[in-house]
């Protein structure tokens, strides 16, 4: 049996509350738009992680040309270098730009085997 090529990529989905309809956590429909078995999504609604991508940017990693609504991140895609470990601070991405399906093209080149 042979490996995908990305089979150690860990993708995550975060949803959070920015639009008047997103008060409660997403439905199994929203949740199946992301449906790659490798996704494991969740659900912040205190926009936790939104906090500390925006807190924690700094050089090298790209300034993104879009998605803050209302001091929050959203809609953005950030692609960490191989081996990048989460820790006090979050590393520097190498892809951090919306939104998602803007940059789609970027992402899939960024993870794609070399």
């Amino acid at each position: 049996m042979t490996q995908h090529p990305n089979a150690r990529v860990q993708v995550f989905g975060i949803w959070e509350p920015i639009l008047v309809t997103d008060w409660w956590g997403p439905t199994s429909a929203v949740l199946g738009r992301l449906s790659d078995k490798r996704v494991t999504q969740f659900w912040d609604k205190d926009h936790v992680l939104a906090k500390r991508l925006a807190q924690d940017a700094r050089d090298p990693q790209p300034k993104p040309n879009c998605c803050d609504r209302g001091g929050y991140l959203w809609d953005l895609a950030a692609v960490y270098p191989k081996g990048a470990l989460w820790g006090a601070t979050l590393p520097p991405a190498i892809v951090f730009d919306g939104p998602v399906v803007e940059v789609k093209d970027r992402i899939v080149e960024t993870l794609a085997p070399r």
